[in-house]
């Protein structure tokens, strides 16, 4: 039998490691399947990794996020352990306002949540609860945001001030404040660094060519692929069999006017 703090680590280190791949996610699916007579154990390491820190490790929450939709649906099929499921069920509140978190993360969240009501891991009303309180958190952002932008917008009047002996010498010169003085933004809205910020654009875009490729995947052979074309092909009109005359004559009357010319 496994070392319980072992496979807590190992499990905690799977999940700091998350990327937008979704080899990654699968990955860390099977390592909990693996180790299901540790469920509540594992388990709880994913909410510990979500409600640790503020904005430091948004990306790292927006990929667990993520995983969780691998997490639920391999644990749904056959050979995988419904307890993971019925846990994600229990705490997706928790999960939800951890990784949400000041605002962050609502596009994430929606696009996860919508995907497990699909799969039947959550039900219409949860879902609902949940919408509200996304719409909830994305107008106090806006808010913080629109606060942070009009007080950057308007100079402080005390932002500089004169230094000593000015007045007598009738200098109107002014010193700025240093770093040390300046007060601290009044909403806490805390800035990503670049880095950060790279990282997620590129994480952003990865899932989103992962999921045009899904879209446009189609299981099966040939002849199933032919047939989907076949059903959702609209038929033709009247419009377009006059078009297609009307191009074939062009084509005939290009074709006379280069033999004409190469008889010349």
């Amino acid at each position: 039998m496994a070392d319980p703090f072992e496979v807590r680590m190992r499990f905690t280190n799977l999940l700091s490691h998350l990327s937008a791949s979704a080899a990654a996610s699968i990955k860390t699916a099977h390592y909990a399947l693996k180790h299901r007579d540790m469920d509540e154990d594992l388990h709880s390491c994913i909410l510990e990794n979500l409600e640790r820190g503020s904005n430091s490790n948004m990306n790292n929450k927006a990929n667990i996020m993520y995983f969780l939709e691998h997490h639920a649906d391999l644990n749904m099929k056959d050979g995988g352990h419904a307890g993971y499921v019925e846990m994600i069920r229990r705490d997706i509140l928790r999960i939800v306002d951890a990784v949400a978190q000041s605002g962050a993360n609502v596009k994430v969240v929606r696009r996860v949540v919508s995907g497990l009501g699909e799969k039947g891991v959550l039900k219409a009303q949860v879902i609902t609860s949940i919408e509200t309180g996304l719409k909830d958190k994305e107008e106090k952002l806006g808010k913080l945001l629109g606060d942070e932008a009009e007080a950057e917008g308007v100079q402080d009047p005390m932002e500089f001030t004169a230094p000593d002996g000015a007045a007598q010498e009738g200098s109107q010169k002014a010193t700025p404040r240093t770093g040390a003085e300046r007060p601290s933004k009044p909403n806490g809205v805390s800035k990503m660094d670049k880095r950060a910020i790279e990282q997620r654009i590129e994480e952003d875009r990865e899932r989103n060519k992962r999921l045009r490729e899904s879209v446009w995947a189609v299981p099966g052979d040939d002849e199933q692929e032919l047939d989907k074309m076949w059903e959702e092909g609209a038929l033709l009109g009247e419009d377009e069999y006059v078009i297609a005359e009307e191009e074939a004559e062009e084509r005939l009357q290009f074709v006379s006017y280069h033999r004409a010319t190469l008889g010349t």
